[in-house]
């Protein structure tokens, strides 16, 4: 999308750290990691729990049903946690409908959540600043 927003993943044993910098040139703001295109059927899941550290941005968690990077997506945010790790559980229900960044309304209904394509993580603040997020897990129940 022509910004120059960096980051790099990198796999331990035991979790996945996303880290970068965020510029705010040619457009910039954000970074994203995302899962690779697939079929994920969320709809018999009531809740997803992500256990995860972060500093310097915060995210949101996405659902995807487009590739195209300008239709709707649905996400539910995690705030920072200054590098100590955090469990939070929300209930797919309240993931929020958004378009390039502005909030729509609506969330998920049980056809979106039977259809999703990618699963990822964005940051949220549109801040110049360096990041790492570090994800333990994600559970759906």
């Amino acid at each position: 999308m022509g910004g120059l927003s960096e980051g790099a993943i990198a796999e331990t044993s035991e979790s996945i750290i996303f880290k970068g910098n965020i510029s705010l040139e040619n457009n910039g703001g954000f970074a994203s990691y995302r899962s690779p295109y697939g079929n994920y059927d969320l709809s018999s899941y009531k809740e997803v729990t992500i256990r995860y550290k972060s500093t310097g941005q915060n995210f949101a968690f996405t659902v995807n049903n487009y590739r195209r990077f300008y239709r709707p997506n649905f996400k539910q945010e995690l705030p920072v946690t200054n590098g100590t790790w955090k469990e939070v559980t929300f209930l797919l229900s309240s993931f929020k409908k958004y378009r390039l960044g502005n909030l729509l309304s609506g969330s998920p209904s049980q056809e979106e959540l039977a259809n999703v394509i990618r699963l990822g993580f964005i940051s949220n603040d549109k801040k110049a600043s360096a990041f790492m997020m570090e994800i333990d897990y994600i559970r759906f129940k």
